[in-house]
C-alpha cells in the first residue's frame, strides 16, 4: 500500500484504500514504513500552514461582521451554492469558507471561535485525530468542521461518547447548521426504529458509536450478506436517495467526526459490537442456580486455584467431585452432562471471584419484569453503565443467579463487528480528544489516522500538589478526607475521582459521617451527571465521581473560586491507563483558569495486585510512609507505577489487537465472506 500518499492527505488515503485493506497484519519493512509514515504525518510543521489560512480567515471575518443580517444571509446562500459546484468532498476548505462558518457561529450562538479552534477545524477536515486540551472547545471545533464538510453537499456522522452529549450538542449547534442550510438529525438509544432512517437522511447526524455501528449491522442483516464494504455501500455513499435502498436505515458511511475519540477508537474497541437474538434453553435456570450453589461451597486452594492478576482459575477434580456427590442438585439435561456441569460451576466461580457488584456491574431494578436484564455492565475504564449489553456463554445468567434475580433468556449472536473494522469503513475519518499522544501510534496502525496536537488558547495554570503513597486503603482515605476538609474550610471546590462505584460510595459515607455533604456521581446516577458536573466548580462544593463520569460537560468556576485556587482534583487510585489519569487531571485549570491536582495511592489498591509482582508490592508497602513526598521510597514508587501502567497499556493493546484478529479469522472461516 502506498503510505506516502497518507502523509499529505490521510483522509484521501483512507477513501482510496479502506475497501481494500489487507486482512493480514503488516510485518517487517512494511510495518516499519507505515510507522515512519505515521510519524511524518504527525509533524507539527503542518500547524504553520493551517495558521496562515486561519489568519487570512480572521481578516475576512472582520469584513463579514460589518454586513447586515440580510446581506450576510445572501452571502451565505451564494457561498454554499458555490461550494456545491466545487464538490462535496471539501477536504481542504478555503479561508473564505472558514471565515463564513466562524461568522455564522458568532451570529447564531454567540460564540466567536478562537484561532486554535479554527486550526482544529481545519485539521479535522483533513482527516486528523486532533488533540485539543480539555475545556478548549472541542464541540464547536467539530461543529465547524462538520459545517465545512456538509456545505458542499456531503453528509457526515458526529459520534459522541453517550446519548446525552449527542442530543445536547445537536441542540446547541442547531442554529449554526440551520443558518447554513444544513439539516441535522439525532440517533440515540431512545430513537425508535421507524424514526432512524429519517434521521440518517439529514446531512449531519449526531449519534454514538454503539448506535451507528448497530444500525450498520442491522442493514447488513437486512441485505443478507456478511460484508457491506463493497459496491452496494459505495453506491449508497455517493448517492443521496434512499429510494434505491428501501428497507435500509443508513445512507452509508461517508464521513465521521468522532468527539472524545479515544473513547470510541480505544476504550470501546476492547469488545466487538454484537447483535443477538434470544433463544430458549431448557432447564437453564435450575442448572445455573445449582452451579452457583456448588460454587459457593468450594474452597480456594482446596477445590480450585485462582490467578487474580490474570483473571484465571482452575478447578481441582477432587473438590469438585466431592461437591457433586453431596447431591441435591437439579435433575436436568444440562446438569446431567459432566462437561456442561463442570463448565457451569466454573462460570459460577468466575462470577464469585471476578465480578463484583459496584465494580463490574450494578443492579437497576427498574428493568425487573422487562425483557432487559437488571444486571447492567459497568465500563471499568469510564465508570459508565452499558445497558442492553450482556456477557456471553452463560456468564450473564450466572451473575443473575448470584444476585438472586430472575434469569434472562440467553442470546445467540447473529451479527458482530469490531469497532476497529467498523470505523475503517468510513470514507473519511477524523476525531478530537484531550488525550491523543498516548494512542497516536495505535490509531495510526489500526485506523490509518494521523494525530496532531493543537496548542491551547491560554497557557495552563495548574499546581501539582503531589503524589502520595500509603500502605493501606484506610490510611489513604484518611489523608484524602483530611485534604478535603482543609480545602473545604477555605471554600475551594474539590473533585475526587475514584475507579469504582463502591469506592465512591464508601468515601461519600465517610464524608457524611464527618458532617460534610457532597455530590456523588457514579454509574448509578447517569441521568443527573451533567447537572452534577456543572456544579463541581462552585464555591465549597465537593464532588465524588467514578473515573470520567460527566465527561464532555464543561466545569465552570463559580464567582470568586479562581482567587481560592480554582478547582482541586484528587485521584484516589492509579488507573491502568495514563491517558485516563490525564483526562481526570485535565478537569482542573480549564481555559487558562487556576487549578490544582493531587494523587493518593495505596498499595492495597487493586491496580498494584494486577500489574506488579506481589513481593514488590509488599516491599514497597514496607518502605512507604504517610509522608511519602519526603520518603526515600518515593522515586521508586513512581518508577514502579510508571512501568506498571506501561504494562497495563501493553496488555490492553494486545486485547484490542486480538479482537480485530478474531474478527478477521471469523470472516476467513466463512465461505461467503469477502
Amino acid at each position: 500500500m502506498d503510505y506516502i500518499r497518507a502523509i499529505h492527505a490521510p483522509s484521501e488515503f483512507q477513501r482510496r484504500f479502506y475497501e481494500k485493506r489487507s486482512e493480514s497484519p503488516l510485518k517487517g519493512l512494511d510495518l516499519l514504513s507505515k510507522s515512519l509514515a505515521g510519524r511524518w504525518a504527525r509533524r507539527t510543521s503542518l500547524l504553520q500552514k493551517w495558521k496562515g489560512k486561519v489568519e487570512a480567515a480572521i481578516r475576512l471575518t472582520d469584513e463579514l461582521s460589518a454586513m447586515s443580517d440580510s446581506a450576510f444571509n445572501q452571502h451565505v446562500k451564494a457561498r454554499c451554492e458555490l461550494t456545491k459546484v466545487e464538490g462535496a468532498m471539501h477536504v481542504k476548505p478555503s479561508a473564505d469558507d472558514l471565515a463564513l462558518v466562524c461568522e455564522v457561529a458568532r451570529r447564531s450562538i454567540g460564540l466567536n471561535p478562537y484561532s486554535v479552534q479554527m486550526v482544529a477545524a481545519l485539521a479535522l477536515c483533513q482527516g486528523y485525530l486532533t488533540e485539543i486540551d480539555t475545556g478548549e472547545g472541542k464541540t464547536l471545533s467539530i461543529a465547524m468542521a462538520a459545517s465545512l464538510a456538509a456545505m458542499g453537499g456531503g453528509h457526515c456522522h458526529i459520534i459522541t461518547a453517550n446519548d446525552y452529549l449527542a442530543e445536547r450538542d445537536a441542540q446547541t449547534m442547531m442554529p449554526v447548521y440551520k443558518r447554513l442550510g444544513i439539516s441535522v438529525g439525532v440517533v440515540v438509544s431512545e430513537t425508535e426504529p421507524h424514526n432512524r432512517a429519517g434521521a440518517y437522511l439529514n446531512r449531519v447526524v449526531y449519534t454514538t458509536a454503539k448506535e451507528v455501528a448497530a444500525d450498520y449491522l442491522r442493514d447488513r442483516i437486512y441485505l443478507g450478506t456478511n460484508d457491506c464494504s463493497g459496491a452496494r455501500y459505495t453506491a449508497k455513499r455517493i448517492g443521496s436517495g434512499r429510494q434505491n435502498f428501501a428497507g435500509m436505515t443508513q445512507r452509508g458511511l461517508f464521513r465521521a467526526f468522532i468527539d472524545e475519540a479515544d473513547n470510541s477508537l480505544i476504550d470501546e474497541a476492547t469488545t466487538p459490537l454484537i447483535i443477538s437474538q434470544q433463544q430458549e434453553v431448557a432447564d437453564l435456570e435450575a442448572a445455573c442456580r445449582g452451579a452457583w450453589a456448588v460454587a459457593q461451597e468450594l474452597i480456594e486452594d482446596v477445590d480450585y486455584v485462582v490467578w487474580r492478576k490474570e483473571n484465571r482459575l482452575e478447578l481441582i477434580e477432587q473438590g469438585l467431585d466431592a461437591a457433586f456427590e453431596r447431591g441435591g442438585f437439579p435433575d436436568s439435561p444440562l446438569w446431567a452432562c459432566p462437561s456442561r456441569r463442570r463448565q457451569l460451576v466454573r462460570l459460577g466461580l468466575e462470577a464469585r471471584e471476578f465480578f463484583q457488584l459496584g465494580t463490574q456491574y450494578i443492579i437497576d431494578r427498574s428493568y425487573c419484569g422487562t425483557s432487559t436484564s437488571p444486571i447492567v455492565i459497568v465500563d471499568e475504564s469510564t465508570g459508565r453503565p452499558m445497558p442492553n449489553r450482556s456477557w456471553k456463554l452463560g456468564l450473564h445468567q450466572m451473575v443473575e443467579a448470584k444476585e438472586g434475580l430472575p434469569l434472562s433468556p440467553p442470546t445467540m449472536t447473529i451479527a458482530q463487528i469490531s469497532f476497529q473494522s467498523f470505523f475503517c469503513k468510513y470514507g473519511y475519518l477524523a476525531g478530537a480528544t484531550g488525550t491523543a499522544r498516548e494512542i497516536a501510534a495505535e490509531v495510526w496502525q489500526t485506523y490509518e489516522l494521523a494525530t496532531i496536537r493543537v496548542p491551547r488558547n491560554r497557557s495552563k495554570r495548574v499546581t501539582h500538589a503531589g503524589t502520595f503513597f500509603f500502605r493501606t486503603i484506610g490510611e489513604k482515605e484518611d489523608a484524602i478526607l483530611a485534604e478535603i476538609q482543609g480545602r473545604k474550610s477555605n471554600h475551594q471546590p474539590v473533585l475526587v475521582g475514584t475507579r469504582s462505584v463502591t469506592a465512591s460510595e464508601r468515601l461519600a459515607r465517610r464524608l457524611a459521617a464527618m458532617g460534610f455533604t457532597c455530590d456523588v456521581l457514579n454509574a448509578t446516577r447517569l441521568a443527573e451527571e451533567a447537572d452534577i458536573v456543572t456544579m463541581a466548580g462552585q464555591r465549597g462544593h465537593v464532588t465524588i465521581a467514578t473515573n470520567m463520569a460527566g465527561r464532555g460537560t464543561d466545569i465552570k468556576l463559580g464567582s470568586g473560586v479562581e482567587a481560592l485556587g480554582g478547582l482541586h482534583v484528587i485521584a484516589t487510585e492509579p488507573h491502568s491507563s495514563r491517558r485516563v489519569e490525564r483526562q481526570l487531571f485535565g478537569r482542573a485549570a480549564r481555559q487558562g483558569a487556576r487549578g490544582s491536582v493531587s494523587a493518593y495511592y495505596s498499595f492495597e489498591d487493586e491496580f498494584w495486585g494486577q500489574f506488579v509482582p506481589t513481593r514488590i508490592v509488599q516491599w514497597l508497602g514496607k518502605l512507604s510512609t504517610i509522608r511519602s513526598l519526603r520518603s526515600v521510597s518515593t522515586p521508586l514508587n513512581k518508577l514502579c507505577l510508571y512501568f506498571a501502567q506501561k504494562r497495563s497499556e501493553r496488555i490492553a493493546r494486545q486485547v484490542r489487537k486480538q479482537v480485530a484478529e478474531n474478527e478477521t479469522t471469523l470472516r476467513a472461516s466463512l465461505g461467503f465472506s469477502k
